[in-house]
């Protein structure tokens, strides 16, 4: 029987590292998390400060970059056969 989280990993491998990292790293986290940030502050103080956007992009992109990093080295070990490198 075949596993189907193990056929989705190869479908996104196909992808490549680089455009992995990108579409399931830095848009959702980095935009993503922006955005819900921005929501909360607008909620909670009736305005936005334009100074905090770049910020949070920038930091919620180094954590969804990491993120998706670690879930790629993770889903290599688990799906891929061991390769003993010199």
């Amino acid at each position: 029987m075949s596993d189907p989280r193990k056929e989705l990993w190869h479908k996104r491998k196909q992808l490549g590292r680089s455009k992995y990292l990108i579409l399931f790293g830095l848009l959702p986290w980095g935009i993503g998390l922006t955005i819900v940030t921005s929501i909360i502050e607008i909620i909670s103080f009736r305005e936005l400060n334009p100074v905090w956007i770049p910020i949070r992009l920038l930091v919620f992109f180094f954590i969804g970059f990491f993120v998706a990093n670690a879930r790629w080295h993770a889903m290599e070990t688990r799906y891929e056969p061991y390769v003993r490198r010199p």
